[in-house]
């Protein structure tokens, strides 16, 4: 705003006082458009306001368009008698102006903040999102700003004959809830009330004294694709199954196995988990990648009974007195799941000296036991053929390839048995039968809910797996635990 076009408005209202005529008639006469004067007033109240206008050239333009006021108010006709009759100690009034707004909505995931006020905000308005969601009392803890909008406006208007330029401000926000916050203190307060109240299965059959041992061998229970959590009606699919039914068919499952192994000597369990042991990730009961599942309870109720079965397997391996070893295996139903599911077992045997918890971030796992090296995966990603190179060459298991006489792959995600033996070409392309891998896809004991029924992915043998393993002489013997659905009736 240069000094020039202020005194030009100064002239063109000193005009349309000393004619007796509107200033956008003055302007017109004087050779400038009809909004001139209203455009330079805008401009330099919004200057003034802001602290970038100097007093000396404000004060020139508001003297002069306060006497125009005046005699557009009182119809002076003297240009003698035009001498300023404004009390200055009117202020804009607060009831004139708008109220203010603040609104806070919330439902299950979603929030939503807005705040509008007109220029009679008092000292500690509102004008950033953080003092919004501080004047709200939004737990921050459990609400996170997934998008925001702030804005600014001016709005001029005539204030008991005085123009008055209002500023306007809007802070709105959406929110959404911080879930791993929400499950990290949902899963914390179940373990504090699982340690007040749990109480381990006992074998009555169980030896109390462990046995001595005369071969060093590995007994290996691994029952892949329990899918705890998912409902199925026998009306649609032939079977019924919910998370009694997967309870009462893994405990069976655990219990037979380790009475048909006790048959055998074994120093040491190796007890892999996971692996779409739960059916769903989500709060809102969908996989890993978002595909929607008929569920039984609510999220957190599955999470509970799902931990509680598998410290009662870990308690009820552990009474044959040998160390128990738990991999952590995720699954694309329950990926993001598994991790804490292991992080509670982690917790839970924290201080027990005979189990170990790996739950490493890695989706496959391999163990060792003397000439045996084991993969571990869900199997729902890597492609089967790569997998015995992959053995061969992960930075995990590659340092171990060459002491081992014995690989094999355990995975799950096709519900079903089935067995491939790959051998590795040497550089002559012929068959070195020492790098042997054998690929084995284990049972499930989960029922067929509507989707696999749909698509005729029906009649698997739904059974539990455990196999026994000698550290020079690889497998001794793969035990089966097959399961009479007639028991559920």
């Amino acid at each position: 705003m240069t000094k020039e076009r202020i005194e030009k408005a100064v002239e063109i209202i000193n005009y349309a006082i000393q004619n007796q005529i509107s200033v956008k008639e003055a302007s017109v006469k004087c050779g400038f458009s009809d909004t001139y004067v209203k455009n330079v007033k805008s401009v330099i109240y919004e200057k003034y306001d802001n602290g970038t206008l100097e007093d000396e050239l404000f004060s020139l333009f508001d003297e002069a368009y306060k006497q125009y006021i005046n005699f557009r108010g009182f119809g002076v006709n003297d240009q003698s008698s035009l001498e300023p009759q404004i009390d200055l100690s009117i202020k804009k009034p607060a009831d004139s102006l708008p109220n203010e707004s603040l609104k806070f909505y919330q439902d299950e995931n979603d929030g939503y903040v807005e705040w509008v006020s007109g220029s009679n905000y008092p000292a500690d308005h509102i004008k950033t999102v953080p003092q919004l969601l501080e004047a709200t009392e939004v737990d921050t803890e459990i609400w996170k700003v997934k998008d925001q909008l702030v804005n600014k406006w001016d709005m001029t208007s005539k204030v008991n004959g005085y123009p008055v330029t209002i500023q306007n401000f809007q802070v709105k926000v959406r929110l959404e809830k911080r879930l791993q916050n929400i499950r990290e203190k949902a899963i914390g307060e179940l373990f504090r009330e699982m340690c007040e109240t749990y109480e381990p299965p006992i074998l009555d059959w169980m030896p109390e004294t462990p046995q001595e041992h005369h071969e060093n061998n590995l007994f290996e229970v691994s029952i892949f694709d329990l899918h705890m959590g998912k409902l199925a009606w026998g009306g649609e699919t032939g079977e019924n199954f919910d998370t009694k039914i997967a309870r009462k068919r893994f405990l069976y499952t655990i219990e037979t196995l380790i009475h048909r192994a006790s048959v055998f000597e074994y120093s040491r369990i190796l007890f892999p988990v996971g692996s779409d042991f739960f059916n769903s990730d989500t709060m809102e009961n969908t996989t890993t990648k978002g595909t929607p599942q008929d569920e039984d309870l609510r999220w957190q109720k599955t999470f509970s009974v799902g931990v509680k079965l598998l410290i009662d397997a870990i308690s009820m391996l552990k009474q044959a007195g040998v160390p128990v070893d738990v991999l952590v295996i995720p699954g694309n139903h329950d990926f993001e799941r598994s991790f804490y599911m292991g992080a509670y077992l982690e917790a839970w045997f924290n201080n027990d000296p005979i189990v170990n918890i790996n739950n490493g971030a890695s989706p496959r796992k391999f163990y060792r036991f003397g000439k045996v090296l084991l993969g571990l995966t869900h199997g729902s990603e890597e492609k089967e053929a790569s997998l015995p190179l992959l053995m061969a060459t992960d930075l995990e298991s590659k340092p171990h390839w060459t002491d081992t006489t014995y690989h094999e792959w355990h995975i799950g995600h096709i519900h079903r048995k089935r067995n491939m033996q790959y051998t590795v070409l040497d550089k002559t392309r012929t068959v070195n039968e020492d790098l042997g891998v054998t690929i084995r896809y284990l049972s499930s004991l989960t029922g067929t809910e509507e989707w696999h029924h749909k698509k005729g992915f029906v009649g698997a043998i739904k059974a539990g797996e455990a196999f026994i393993w000698n550290d020079e002489l690889g497998l001794l013997a793969h035990l089966n635990s097959n399961l009479k659905i007639e028991m559920e009736e």
